[in-house]
This record gives C-alpha cells, structure tokens and sequence, in this order.
C-alpha cells in the first residue's frame, strides 16, 4: 500500500546473519555477505539517486557509498547518471570523522543532514567537505530530511543502516521495499545490532510486510519485501 504522502520511493538494504545480527558484539567491520551480495547492493545503489546512512556507520567504517561494479557503473552512466549516488549522512550532531574515506572520495556528492544541536563550528568545518544542511529542529526528523532530498530532484532513495537509523524510517512508516540478505552465519550476542533496533515497536505499531520474491545464490537468500504502510 502506498505511503500516507507523496515522499520519494525509499528502500532499505541490509544483510544480516541466519540470527538476524548485522555484525558481531564488538561492532567489527567486516562483509558478512559474498560477492554476489556486494554486486546486488551496486545494483540497488544505481538504481538511487541517494543512498543514506548514519553517523554510527560512518564512524565504524567510513566508505564512500560508490557504485563498485564496472559493468553496473557504467549502465548508470549510460542513462545519463552521475557515475556513483549523492552520499547522505545523517548526524544530530556532527560527531563524524572528516578524514575518513566518505569525505575525502573525490568522485561522489556529499550531503550532511544535521540539526541546530550541531556546533557552529563543527558546521563550519564539515563544509569544506561536504555540503551540510540544518534541520530546524533538535533532532532528525526523517521525513523532513526525505523533504529536503525530493526537494532536490531524488526521486528513489536507499537507506544502508545501521539498525538505529532504519528503525527511524520504519517507524514513521516511511519505507516501501526492504531487501534483506540472509548469510549462512551465525553471530549471537544480545547487544549485538540488527537491522532494526532502537526502541522498538509494541504489537499494534507492528511493521507488516509483503513477500515480493525470493532467490537463493550458494547458501545465502535474497529476500525482498514490500512494506505495508495502511
């Protein structure tokens, strides 16, 4: 069903072990899925205009957000696409490392999303790297920043976590599709992060889903629903 206004298509992507972590209890940065994974996940980032992630994600790893696979490249920029998606970051109050790669990659547009709880001159500083827009408010308002990026031009968005951010466009049922990967792991931990964390949602506020399709490669499963937002 559709969502209640007319925001731009969002997705969220994420691959998980069988026991539905997205990384150890120590928070480590390694690729849970294969290599047919990370080639799906540059099919999904061509497809977008943004691809968003948190402050947490940016911290922990700090890649850029490109497009990796040539031959994925290149049929973007045969449609007349930039070569990678606008790399949006969304931070409270810009604790982000500036010298990490998603700021120093010369070849992606960048867009920092923050609040009026951010440091003047944190603001001040993150500019030379970026483009930064402040919220008027003192914390993320995920459909006032879905606002500002159909303000300019983004028409289908993907959200690449972690757990805290994709909970917040969930909640606020903000989300169409959800494609998940499911790895033949198993990590365990009770602190350890899944796809979906923050609060959580009680059984009325429940998020239900619609099996779109399914695909196994080796011994990982491609999954992907439709979000139900009535």
């Amino acid at each position: 069903m559709p969502k209640s206004s007319p925001l731009p298509h969002l997705s969220i992507n994420v691959a998980m072990s069988a026991d539905g972590k997205i990384s150890t209890h120590g928070r480590e940065t390694f690729a849970l899925g294969s290599s047919e994974d990370r080639r799906f996940m540059d099919v999904l980032r061509a497809r977008s205009d943004a691809v968003i992630v948190g402050s947490r994600t940016v911290n922990l790893d700090g890649w850029a957000i490109r497009v990796r696979d040539a031959e994925v490249r290149r049929s973007r920029l045969n449609r007349g696409r930039s070569p990678h998606p606008l790399n949006v970051v969304m931070s409270t109050q810009l604790n982000l490392p500036p010298n990490c790669q998603f700021f120093s990659y010369p070849r992606t547009e960048k867009l920092i999303i923050t609040t009026r709880e951010a440091p003047k001159h944190r603001i001040r500083r993150f500019e030379k790297y970026a483009e930064v827009f402040v919220l008027p408010a003192s914390r993320i308002r995920p459909r006032a920043a879905l606002r500002e990026l159909q303000r300019r031009g983004c028409k289908r968005i993907l959200v690449e976590g972690g757990g805290e951010l994709n909970f917040s466009f969930l909640s606020q049922k903000l989300v169409d599709e959800l494609y998940i990967t499911i790895t033949p792991r198993i990590l365990g931990g009770r602190t350890a992060p899944t796809p979906v964390d923050g609060k959580g949602l009680l059984k009325n506020a429940q998020v239900r889903l619609q099996l779109a399709s399914s695909r196994r490669h080796g011994d990982e499963l491609f999954v992907r629903y439709r979000v139900i937002n009535d």
